[in-house]
């Protein structure tokens, strides 16, 4: 129980480093202070969070395969490609900063309610 105590710890860590990165990235006035939210923050915020999730399915023998995992991986590296992108043109945008808001929002209510394929069996 300790184990999954620690690895939920650090995964929720994770989630907070990426969330601060994309809001320091979409608050930033200048494209030096973006780029270092979103390449020193989000990003290794965004591996710490994959480690830890990775590590809690083995833990639970969850299938990567389930709904709320492959949606949670491809939805959060959408998030971390819009950042990406952000930073490297150098600028903000609407448009950006929704590709990249609106995916992390939805990881988290996947995160949360874990919708499952009925034929997946964990």
């Amino acid at each position: 129980m300790l184990i999954y105590r620690l690895l939920l710890l650090l995964k929720f860590v994770g989630v907070v480093l990426y969330g601060g990165g994309l809001v320091g990235a979409l608050a930033a006035t200048e494209s030096r202070d973006r780029k270092r939210a979103v390449h020193a923050i989000a990003s290794p915020g965004l591996v710490v969070t994959w480690t830890a999730g990775y590590l809690l399915t083995l833990q639970f023998n969850i299938a990567l395969t389930e709904a709320w995992v492959l949606g949670g991986l491809t939805l959060s590296l959408v998030s971390q490609l819009a950042l990406v992108a952000m930073a490297t043109r150098g600028q903000r945008t609407v448009a950006g900063a929704l590709w990249a808001a609106v995916p992390f929002f939805c990881v988290l209510v996947l995160m949360v309610f874990r919708p499952r394929w009925p034929w997946v069996d964990t």
